[in-house]
Order: structure tokens, then sequence, then C-alpha cells
């Protein structure tokens, strides 16, 4: 099956998550749909409608990475472990895993960064959007316990 244009923008996406994780979300963001209908679930807090809510999570996400913030990297790669990728004409979705490693500024032992992340793409005005990204740090098995909140 062919992939409909995904290919070129699921690698572009990916380029624009490696300056997302520097603190600057407004490449990875001009993918994400201006429709009223576009989510954001992020590992950092509820999920989020609208053009507006996703706008916000995601520069208040990437301010984590900025310059003086906690996670700010001195030096970083990364990697994308796709897991599945599907699409029709109009709808495609990628099931990744991002490993983002490097040094935090001031320490000396890189740190990783992981993430289960789906994304759902439709074509808009002749153009692949994000409709949906829903990112967690589940990437490996855990025990049914986890799921009980105290």
């Amino acid at each position: 099956m062919t992939d409909h244009g995904l290919d070129e923008v699921v690698t572009a996406y990916r380029d624009a998550l490696r300056v997302f994780i520097t603190g600057d979300p407004t490449p990875a963001l001009s993918f994400m749909s201006d429709r009223d209908d576009v989510t954001l679930a992020n590992p950092l807090g509820p999920p989020r409608r609208g053009p507006a809510g996703v706008s916000e999570v995601a520069r208040n996400a990437a301010a984590n990475f900025q310059q003086g913030a906690p996670l700010h990297f001195d030096e970083v790669t990364s990697r994308f472990d796709e897991i599945s990728r599907y699409a029709t004409a109009d709808l495609g979705y990628v099931v990744q895993i991002e490993h983002f490693e490097g040094r935090l500024t001031g320490g000396e032992d890189p740190v990783t960064h992981e993430l289960r992340v789906t994304v759902i793409f439709r074509r808009e005005d002749g153009t692949w959007k994000i409709c949906h990204r829903h990112a967690d740090p589940i990437t490996a098995p855990r025990p049914t316990s986890t799921l009980i909140q105290d």
C-alpha cells in the first residue's frame, strides 16, 4: 500500500521533535491541526483539546528543555523506534518509541528520556496535519498494581 505522502511528513515531524527537545516547540507545533478537534495528551498533564490548549501545553512542555530549565540538554541525540505505520488517502498513524539521550546542563552522566507515542495524521486541505498525539513514559512492562491510584 502506498504511504500517500505520509513518509516525508513523519520524517520532517521527527526533525521538528529534535528541535522541541532543545526548548523550541515552534517547528513541532507547525504540524498540528488548527481545527477545534485537535488533541494533545502529553506525559506532563491531562489531554488538551483545541489549538489554543494544544499550543499552551506544548509550549509549557518545551519550556522544560530551555536554557536554565531543569531538563536543558547540553548535547542530545535522538532515535525513533517505529512500531507501526498505516495510511489511507486521508488518515494515517504512527506508533513509535521516542528516545532522547543527552547530558543535562551541569551534569556529567547522560540521561535518557523515552516516550511511547501514537500520532494520528489527517489530510487537511491537501496537507498532512496531526489531529492527535498521545505520549506517555510507559516503554516497558509494568505490574497491574501501577494502575491503582492511591
